[in-house]
């Protein structure tokens, strides 16, 4: 059985998610808890591209992310 990758499973308790719009250029991080609490544990990280919305410019589903 394959297991999807979900913030949960990605990110232990000192992982930061960090995130840069792919429009204007703006850089963020969440941590572990803040990614969870925001997103949801089961987010993937597909869902996370397409939930994120650039808190400087205000364009949605442009954004890079890694861990």
């Amino acid at each position: 059985m394959m297991m999807f990758q979900t913030l949960h499973r990605m990110m232990g308790g000192s992982e930061t998610l960090k995130m840069a719009c792919e429009e204007c250029g703006h850089e963020a991080a969440w941590t572990s808890a803040q990614a969870k609490e925001r997103l949801g544990p089961d987010a993937t990280p597909m869902d996370v591209r397409h939930r994120l919305v650039c808190s400087s410019c205000g364009v949605g589903g442009r954004v890079r992310v890694w861990i």
